[in-house]
């Protein structure tokens, strides 16, 4: 299949391939890329569509407005300085005596935690949580206090709630569950436990409720403890337990799905307060508890000490256990967890999504204002689900969405820019079989410049005009077929040549041609100048290549041309009839480019260039100095030159010196001393130079009649 056949077929089939392309993406999003159970296990991320949707949910949770934090919760902290050895003064014992118990290694007395429970619950608190595990570190050694305590949880077992913990001792170690003592769990098999588990060093963005230990770690539990009566090993987080024993009921949430934390805000959000805070005070500023009444306390460790119970959370990367499990029961007792959208919605999305991108890149075909809907999608899908993460706690995926987008976008938009540059291609080769590539580049590139043109615009433009010698006879006694054949091979590389060099071809005239720069692109004058003396340079060597392959052919001539070059102010703009206008540069510039063409056969030079054109380019090219000259029609004399090559490395020819000594003689009237030096440079540049012979006839015809005092060496051309 060719290139054209192949961008065809592309355009023809364009909304088949397009929509095909939609359902493929839309299909391997759903069945391939999309995790149905992304949200099932939330802390362990491990492929980026979960990377992506976790760190878009923080920068959710970030930007959300603040959430009013439930003020019936109330974290009871037990912090560093509550290890730190101090003496607890009489008075303060007689109001507070748990203090006594306070200021040793752990653990403490658990008098202290009867005690508490007891002031807590007796002021009407609601509910007592300890996020502590009351295990004993040393079975043989009992912790003093026990009983007291034990019988205290017994008294309210329908108000407190103790933690036990699924963990390892050490990273990499086995797993192990520490229980409290069966002498703190009250008889009769009251759920009084909740389970707290690990998790990792990820960002905690979700929770268990429900937990399904291992037979294998059970059973290591109870054989590690032969003498122990074991309870049964929770089955529910604490959080899960806490709430419902607030509630009187299970959350109204399934139990067994992981539950994504709606956060309400960073460390101490919750309203803390200190142990030693709560004893000393109990009677000032807590109102002897009534301050308590209807409160939920939980009771943990709150800074990074001993216990080490912090976590990396979506709002804080050092957030206390304690308040992770205030966020859970909180989130649970209100109804204020987030909720993933189902995988209907997702696929329903995915579906809208691919409806509307497919919409936008059939139907619109401006790149840039493609790139615009396709973001204002985005953006408005964006929009919306944050809309509905604030005002109804769902999470909906954005990645699906985000994959149709772009690539939808991206593979409409390299679609239709690729038909486009086929199609303008293909124009622009329908435009340049007809006018010049620069004007046809112009008129599809840059449409109002160029309108803006056709009405006329003054421009410094260099103009080059190229002349076959000859052509007339030529063509008498030449048949048609090979006299076009010839003359296009001809044309051909010129043209090529003067495009090469970012010329304008402006016209044929029979066997002439016509070229410009700096009517259609803008360039400076000096850059013009030189690429216009380039491409006459180029265009000898060509000829020269073409005169040697056509060299022995029956029905091909040896061709030989003249150029002349200049650079002026013209008009470029439109002309014509309105049914048949030519772009092209007008002016005096491009006759008095005509006519230094025409001087070429009188001065028997292959190129002629103006005096512009050699101030402009002088440091470029190597010149030779032909005459001054006043064109027929035209009262300002001007020299021309022609050009022998590139100066940089170029070697000036035997006789140009004294060539150029003998014409600034000439021009001084210094008519025999100038011959002297033309004779001298004849005879160098080989005893036949034309440029030399007829600067030696016009010294000896001077030397018989001077010319008048205003003469200004210039010489008169008699035809154009």
């Amino acid at each position: 299949m060719s290139i054209r056949r192949f961008f065809e077929f592309l355009h023809h089939r364009r909304f088949l391939i397009q929509t095909a392309f939609v359902v493929i993406v839309t299909a391997i999003y759903i069945w391939g890329i999309h995790d149905p159970y992304m949200w099932t296990n939330p802390n362990q991320v491990n492929t980026w569509e979960r990377n992506f949707e976790f760190s878009l949910l923080e920068m959710r949770a970030a930007i959300q407005p603040p959430r009013d934090v439930p003020a019936d919760v109330i974290i009871l902290r037990v912090s560093r300085e509550d290890f730190q050895s101090q003496t607890v003064d009489a008075e303060t014992l007689k109001h507070a005596p748990e203090m006594a118990y306070l200021y040793k290694d752990w653990p403490w007395d658990r008098r202290l935690w009867a005690g508490l429970t007891e002031r807590l619950l007796g002021a009407g608190a609601k509910l007592v949580a300890y996020d502590l595990v009351f295990n004993n570190p040393s079975p043989d050694k009992p912790i003093p206090g026990s009983e007291e305590c034990g019988k205290v949880f017994a008294k309210y077992a329908n108000q407190v709630v103790l933690a036990s913990h699924w963990g390892t001792v050490a990273p990499g170690s086995n797993s192990i569950i520490f229980m409290p003592d069966d002498i703190l769990l009250p008889p009769g098999g009251q759920e009084i436990m909740g389970l707290t588990a690990p998790e990792g060093d990820t960002v905690v963005r979700g929770i268990n409720n429900e937990y399904d230990p291992p037979p294998a770690l059970v059973r290591q539990l109870r054989e590690s403890n032969p003498g122990r009566v074991m309870r049964d090993i929770p089955k529910y987080s604490f959080s899960w337990m806490t709430a419902k024993k607030v509630l009187g009921a299970s959350p109204q949430r399934e139990s067994d799905t992981p539950m994504l934390l709606n956060y309400y805000g960073q460390r101490g959000t919750f309203k803390t307060i200190d142990i030693v805070d709560l004893l000393q005070n109990w009677d000032t500023t807590w109102e002897s508890g009534k301050y308590f009444k209807d409160k939920v306390f939980l009771v943990g460790p709150y800074d990074v000490f001993r216990f080490n119970d912090t976590y990396i959370t979506p709002p804080d990367t050092n957030m206390p256990g304690v308040e992770l499990q205030a966020t859970a029961f909180s989130n649970l007792v209100h109804n204020e967890w987030l909720e993933p959208a189902p995988d209907w919605i997702v696929l329903m999305l995915a579906i809208a999504t691919g409806a509307l991108a497919l919409t936008v890149s059939l139907w619109v075909h401006s790149v840039m204002l493609k790139i615009g809907l396709f973001a204002t999608l985005g953006a408005v899908f964006l929009a919306a689900t944050q809309h509905i993460f604030w005002s109804h706690l769902i999470v909906v995926p954005v990645a699906g969405a985000a994959i149709i987008l772009i690539s939808v976008g991206v593979f409409g938009t390299l679609y239709d820019y690729i038909l486009g540059q086929y199609e303008r291609q293909r124009m622009l080769g329908m435009f340049e079989s007809m006018v010049s590539p620069g004007v046809a580049g112009l008129m599809l590139s840059h449409r109002g410049e160029f309108e803006q043109r056709l009405g006329g615009q003054r421009k410094e433009v260099v103009v080059l005009f190229s002349d076959i010698r000859g052509f007339t006879s030529w063509s008498e006694h030449v048949g048609a077929d090979a006299l076009v054949a010839q003359l296009n091979e001809y044309l051909t590389d010129m043209v090529g040549v003067i495009q090469e060099e970012g010329g304008t071809l402006q016209k044929y005239i029979g066997d002439a041609l016509m070229a410009a720069w700096g009517d259609v692109r803008d360039m400076r004058p000096a850059d013009g100048a030189e690429r216009a003396v380039r491409a006459a340079l180029r265009m000898q060597k060509e000829l020269e290549k073409l005169n040697e392959s056509w060299r022995g052919q029956p029905n091909r001539k040896q061709l030989s041309f003249g150029i002349g070059i200049n650079h002026g102010e013209g008009v470029v703009g439109q002309i014509g009839h309105p049914r048949r206008q030519e772009f092209t540069v007008m002016g005096d510039p491009v006759n008095l480019a005509a006519r230094i063409e025409s001087a070429t056969k009188q001065y028997r030079q292959a190129v002629l260039v103006g005096e512009s054109i050699h101030e402009m380019t002088k440091d470029i090219f190597l010149y030779r100095l032909v005459d001054k000259i006043r064109a027929l029609g035209k009262t300002r004399a001007t020299c021309v030159y022609t050009p022998l090559g590139d100066l940089a490395g170029g070697t000036p020819p035997p006789g140009l010196a004294a060539y150029e000594a003998a014409v600034e003689r000439y021009f001084g009237r210094n008519f025999a001393g100038a011959m002297e030096l033309f004779r001298t440079a004849n005879t160098q540049m080989g005893g036949a130079d034309y440029l030399c012979l007829n600067f030696l006839e016009r010294c000896e015809y001077y030397s018989q009649v001077p010319p008048p005092p205003d003469w200004d060496g210039s010489w008169a051309l008699k035809e154009k």
